[in-house]
């Protein structure tokens, strides 16, 4: 049996990360990731990932992570300090030039325009892309839309509304982690396919009346779409997330609602990507989060209040 390749996964400790990870042993390969503490690591030693405490803010710190790896899964973590993220852009992608990786798969976590737009949250993802490829390392870009996993933010979902700060009336494709994550070990999997950009996103294109109406059948009661004022979604994040980080989700949901006509649609993913993973549709999407224990199924029951 030929060697699996030792791969570094950043986030392998969320929920992102996390998913590629499982992926990715339960292919056989040697998992390697960064994390902050050592009961961060040592917790994720348990599952099998060997874990190696550093910082992104340190470049030095990342070394020995890198050792006797062949392949990097990027995702950074959600910050909208510009020096910061400056920081990790250069560290993270000069610690893989140093160890001289085969194959660098970049998931962007959300979608990135093509030009410059003036928004932090875009402008940091565009730049990231910018230095990976000017690194001369081999490397695959992944771009999703929406995560189905926002449906569980709290008071999202509620007995009766789903509300998200989005247009009523655009048809908008999301994509599950899950999914995402098996795009991801397929690009892993395929070198051949670096130098691309590559959209991955879920089977439907819908708009907020159709997510509705999904998720009525899903869960059996009543669901009307609600289009949620930005300004709205940013108060409720900020004490879970922080000021800073409310702020530029918010700057990027403006964005999106006067361009959602720039997100990629179904069609858009490529043959090998869409053939390995077809994707989740919305309501057995939603099934499964019932059976996880989400969205209490009876009227009345509200696990987000």
């Amino acid at each position: 049996m030929a060697t699996k390749d030792k791969v570094l996964v950043y986030g392998a400790g969320g929920v992102q990360g996390g998913a590629v990870a499982r992926k990715l042993l339960n292919e056989g390969y040697t998992v390697h990731t960064i994390v902050r503490s050592s009961d961060k690591a040592a917790e994720l030693q348990k599952q099998g990932i060997t874990a190696f405490v550093g910082d992104l803010s340190d470049v030095d710190s990342l070394s020995s992570a890198h050792d006797g790896i062949s392949k990097v899964f990027l995702l950074l973590p959600v910050d909208y300090d510009l020096e910061r993220n400056h920081q990790f852009i250069r560290n993270t992608v000069d610690a893989a030039k140093r160890a001289n990786i085969k194959l660098l798969v970049f998931n962007t976590s959300g979608f990135v325009p093509d030009d410059i737009t003036g928004v932090t949250a875009y402008d940091i993802k565009r730049e990231l892309i910018a230095y990976v490829k000017q690194s001369g390392i081999p490397s695959i870009i992944l771009q999703p839309t929406f995560y189905m996993e926002n449906f569980l933010i709290p008071g999202v979902v509620g007995n009766q509304t789903l509300a998200y700060p989005v247009p009523a009336d655009s048809a908008i494709t999301w994509i599950s982690m899950e999914d995402a994550a098996a795009y991801g070990v397929y690009a892993l999997n395929h070198p051949e396919l670096a130098g691309q950009a590559l959209p991955i996103v879920g089977p439907e294109a819908m708009t907020g009346t159709q997510l509705a109406e999904k998720f009525s059948a899903a869960l059996d009661r009543e669901i009307q779409f609600f289009s949620l004022p930005v300004e709205a979604f940013e108060e409720a994040l900020s004490p879970v997330l922080g000021k800073e980080t409310a702020e530029g989700l918010a700057d990027s949901y403006k964005w999106l609602g006067l361009n959602t006509h720039l997100l990629p649609k179904p069609d858009q993913v490529i043959d090998e990507l869409r053939s390995a993973a077809p994707g989740t549709s919305l309501i057995e999407w939603v099934k499964q989060a019932v059976q996880n224990g989400f969205f209490a199924p009876v009227a009345g029951e509200d696990r987000n209040s």
